[in-house]
C-alpha cells in the first residue's frame, strides 16, 4: 500500500495500555509491545513512589506525626503525671510546625500533625485518663480496618481507588483480572495490619496499661506499615500493565488515523 506524493500519514494514536505522555511513532521508530509495557511500568512506579512520599511528607512528615507521641510516652513514663506529658507533646508539635514555617515547606503535614496531637491531648486532658491520648488512633485503626475490608469484599479495593487516579488508569484496573487481584491482595494486607494493631492496642487500652500502649503504638507504627506498603507494591508492580481509559482525544486521534488509512488506500487504488 502506498500514498501519492504529497500525502502524509497520520501518527498512530497512543495505545490504550500505554502510560500517559508516551507516544508511539510510526514506521521504523515504532515501539514494541514490550517497550510500551516497560514505559507503562516505569510511569506507574514513579506515580506510586510519588504517592507514598506525598502521603508521608518525607522524613519531616514522619517526624511531625511521631515525635510528639514519643515525647508524651517518655514524659508520662518518667513523671507519671498527665499534664507535663500533654504539654510536652503539644510543645513538640508546635516546634515542628514553626520549623516548617521557617523552612518555607508545605504546611499540610505540619498542620495535620499539629491538629492530631491537639486532638489526642484533648482526649487525655478532658477525660483525665492518660490512655485516652491513644484513643483517637485506635478509632482511626478501627475505621481503616472496616473501610479496607469492606472495599476488598465488594471487589472495589481501596488500594486501586487510591492509586488509579495517580497512574491515570482510573478504575480500568477492574477490567484486568491480574491487576484487580493485586489491588485486592494489597488492600487485605493493610486491613490485616490494622486488625493486628487493634488486637494488640485495645486490650492494653481497656486495662489502662498506658506505657505499654504507647510502646505498642510506636512499634506498630511506621516500620510495619512501610513493610506492608513495600510488599503491596511488589504485588502491584508484577501485575499486568494498566489499561488506560479512552478519552475524547484518543477517539478523535483514532478516527483521524482511520481516515488517513482510508485515504491512503483510495490513493493507491487510483
Amino acid at each position: 500500500m502506498s500514498l501519492e506524493s504529497g500525502q502524509r500519514a497520520e501518527p498512530m494514536s497512543r495505545p490504550r495500555h500505554a502510560a500517559p505522555g508516551t507516544e508511539v511513532l510510526a514506521g521504523d521508530g515504532a515501539l514494541s509491545q514490550a517497550e510500551r509495557d516497560a514505559q507503562a511500568k516505569q510511569a506507574e512506579t514513579k506515580a506510586y513512589e510519588d504517592a507514598v512520599k506525598k502521603a508521608f511528607g518525607g522524613k519531616m512528615g514522619m517526624a511531625d506525626a511521631g515525635l510528639p507521641a514519643i515525647c508524651f510516652l517518655i514524659v508520662y513514663t518518667a513523671t507519671n503525671h498527665l499534664n507535663p506529658a500533654v504539654i510536652g507533646s503539644v510543645a513538640v508539635a508546635l516546634v515542628m510546625f514553626v520549623i516548617r514555617l521557617l523552612r518555607k515547606e508545605t504546611l499540610q503535614h505540619a498542620l495535620s500533625g499539629l491538629f492530631g496531637v491537639i486532638v489526642c491531648a484533648a482526649f487525655a486532658k478532658f477525660s483525665g485518663h492518660a490512655q485516652n491520648y491513644y484513643l483517637p488512633g485506635i478509632l482511626i485503626n478501627l475505621g481503616s480496618f472496616l473501610l479496607f475490608s469492606i472495599t476488598a469484599l465488594v471487589r472495589w479495593p481501596i488500594a486501586g481507588l487510591m492509586i488509579g487516579p495517580i497512574t491515570g488508569e482510573m478504575t480500568t484496573w477492574r477490567q484486568v483480572p491480574g491487576r484487580l487481584k493485586a489491588f485486592t491482595k494489597a488492600t487485605w494486607l493493610l486491613a490485616g495490619l490494622f486488625a493486628v494493631k487493634l488486637a494488640v492496642q485495645v486490650p492494653l487500652y481497656l486495662t489502662h496499661h498506658t506505657t505499654a500502649l504507647g510502646v505498642a503504638r510506636l512499634a506498630l507504627g511506621y516500620p510495619p506499615y512501610l513493610a506492608c506498603l513495600y510488599i503491596a507494591w511488589q504485588w502491584i508492580k508484577n501485575a499486568p500493565p494498566p489499561v488506560m481509559p479512552v478519552t475524547d482525544e484518543d477517539e478523535d486521534e483514532s478516527d483521524g488515523g482511520a481516515a488517513a488509512e482510508t485515504a491512503g488506500m483510495t490513493a493507491a487504488e487510483q
